[in-house]
């Protein structure tokens, strides 16, 4: 079930050496990674994200881990007590004059295809680490949003860190730090921004009016959009989370 914390603005993430494996750990790996490359239709590459292997109301910490491992886990989970991958991402909670902003997500992509959820939304990248073993995830969360939707920092008002989404899964536990932010441009300036973006996460970018959010959200279900209507009834924008698909 996923649970929502108040993130503080003294909320840090805190990195340390990442773990190593067996062999057989590495091999096993590596036979998966090889399989999801020859069998999927996704554009996979073998990045780094955050991992947390602790967790407290004022801090994550954890180690930069490859994406395979991540994808190995997911595979089989069976490698989740030695692997131990639980990845933290930077998702945005965002709206504009004419409502919420959903993105979903397109056809090629490895997990959540084809899903609608609130956006940027992306793992934490080692190019936000800072020399006192802090990772700064805001910088982290205004680079996803450039990258994704072609939206700069000073296009925003009240950003607010907004709260840490914890949802525990058969494969791990995913962390979620959520950026609240209203946009200075309209829907039609956002899918005109959106046009131009460095990455091609989301085949389509809407804004809902908060009217019309019960409407939007029938049938559509999947991990992202969970989410979404958690963060969306815990500020009184639905009647009841289980209005939510």
């Amino acid at each position: 079930m996923i649970s929502i914390q108040t993130l503080s603005s003294e909320f840090q993430l805190l990195q340390h050496d990442t773990s190593r494996y067996s062999s057989e750990t590495e091999a096993r790996v590596n036979e998966l990674w090889q399989a999801a490359l020859s069998t999927s239709n996704s554009r996979l590459f073998n990045g780094l994200v955050f991992s947390a292997d602790a967790a407290a109301p004022d801090r994550i910490s954890g180690s930069f881990v490859e994406y395979r491992y991540l994808i190995a886990q997911r595979m089989d989970p069976r490698l989740k007590p030695v692997l131990n991958i639980n990845p933290v991402s930077v998702m945005g909670f965002l709206t504009c004059k004419d409502g919420v902003l959903f993105g979903r997500r397109p056809e090629w992509v490895a997990t959540r295809a084809n899903e609608w959820g609130f956006l940027p939304s992306s793992y934490i990248k080692p190019d936000v680490f800072s020399h006192d073993g802090c990772i700064d995830y805001v910088k982290s969360f205004l680079i996803a949003l450039k990258n994704e939707l072609n939206i700069d920092a000073d296009q925003l008002s009240d950003l607010d860190r907004s709260a840490l989404i914890i949802e525990p899964t058969a494969e791990g536990t995913h962390y979620a730090l959520v950026m609240r932010a209203d946009v200075s441009l309209s829907a039609f300036g956002v899918k005109s921004a959106h046009l131009n973006a460095v990455e091609d996460e989301y085949d389509d970018v809407v804004a809902v009016a908060f009217d019309e959010l019960p409407f939007f959200i029938a049938g559509k279900f999947g991990r992202d959009m969970s989410i979404a209507c958690s963060l969306l009834a815990d500020e009184g924008y639905l009647a009841l989370e289980s209005d939510c698909a």
